[in-house]
């Protein structure tokens, strides 16, 4: 009897699954920069970035914090450019810091891909720092690339942080 039930139970299950209907989805998103070799992978910069590298050394950090257009949207957050995605970010961050300059943004096509892209600098009790931030716009994601150091390093590292800045292929 037990034999039975169980025979029964096998059969219906195969048979239910002949008329399910699947259809695929597509999960995660992946993108690629260019990183110098003196950069270290790491995980403890910030909570929402999907990539993160810092050289401690050299005092200098990285992270890439991606936005789905379509989700931004479901949020009422649309954006029309990269400099507009850009303006919004920086209008309001480290607001309150001392020593903040924020030049004008900067535009520029590569990759398929449109970038607006800020020098920022402020001071706060660890020291002044040097941010190169550039928003970057592909067809289905906003980006902000996020690369610091000491502001006495700016010169140093600026043309490596602009690089890699460019260098986002989705």
């Amino acid at each position: 009897m037990k034999k039975t039930y169980f025979l029964v139970l096998v059969v219906f299950l195969a048979l239910d699954s002949f008329g399910q209907n699947f259809s695929t989805k597509v999960g995660g998103h992946t993108y690629q920069l260019d990183i110098p070799d003196y950069f270290v992978k790491c995980y403890d910069l910030n909570d929402v970035a999907s990539m993160q590298y810092k050289n401690l050394v050299k005092n200098t950090y990285l992270i890439v914090i991606e936005d789905n257009k379509e989700e931004l949207d479901f949020v009422g957050m649309a954006f029309n450019s990269a400099t507009e995605f850009l303006d919004f970010f920086v209008e309001d961050y480290y607001i309150e810091a001392k020593n903040r300059t924020v030049t004008e943004p900067t535009t520029f096509e590569k990759n398929n891909n449109s970038f607006s892209q800020v020098e920022f600098s402020f001071s706060d009790e660890d020291g002044d720092f040097f941010m190169l931030i550039t928003a970057a716009e592909t067809q289905t994601h906003f980006y902000k690339i996020m690369i610091w150091t000491l502001l006495e390093n700016k010169d140093q590292y600026l043309s490596d942080f602009k690089r890699i800045a460019s260098s986002l292929v989705d």
